[in-house]
């Protein structure tokens, strides 16, 4: 009687098992194209997350770009006194950690890693783009501010030996050291 029962369960592993091949079989026949596409594509590579390393010209870029998208999504510009943190989530892409999108907001020819460095004209605060006058109005100066979120005027608070500033064009201009060219 037990060597029935042996045999009887011997059958049921062999079942077992075959079902088990088949069912491998018929995964590997039915995914196997797309997974090999997938993995030829890169899809299953681990992502390798870009590490952002920049100049004071190309920090000034992206704030500016940021800037105008948020305000062509919130309909005007920032408040000055939040201005980076409004604009902080726009300047990270998808293959950028938050902490490498955030050496955006800093200015790299400062000795301090924690200074800024860059304020936004005051005079642009809560302003729809029509009403703050032409396409060569300041955006984003280096400031003598180190904060971060500072805000001034661009002629009064730019950082003398380093009068970097954005237009609303886009524009990359050196301002006059107390207005003075």
């Amino acid at each position: 009687m037990n060597r029935r029962a042996g045999q009887g369960s011997g059958k049921l592993i062999k079942i077992a098992l075959v079902l088990f091949v088949l069912g491998l079989a018929y995964v590997a026949f039915r995914f196997g194209p797309d997974a090999r596409t997938a993995y030829r594509q890169g899809f299953l590579d681990s992502t390798r997350m870009r590490e952002f390393s920049g100049d004071a010209i190309d920090n000034l870029r992206a704030q500016s770009t940021a800037l105008l998208l948020y305000h062509d999504s919130e309909g005007q510009f920032p408040p000055a006194n939040g201005w980076m943190d409004a604009i902080e989530p726009r300047l990270r892409t998808a293959d950028m950690k938050a902490e490498e999108a955030a050496k955006k907001l800093r200015d790299p020819r400062l000795v301090d890693p924690k200074a800024y460095g860059f304020s936004m004209n005051a005079k642009i605060a809560g302003k729809y783009r029509d009403d703050i006058g032409g396409e060569r109005t300041v955006l984003i100066f280096a400031s003598k501010s180190t904060q971060r979120n500072a805000s001034g005027d661009p002629f009064k608070d730019a950082r003398a030996g380093a009068p970097l500033a954005i237009t609303l064009n886009g524009t990359v201009v050196g301002i006059p050291s107390g207005g003075k060219p």
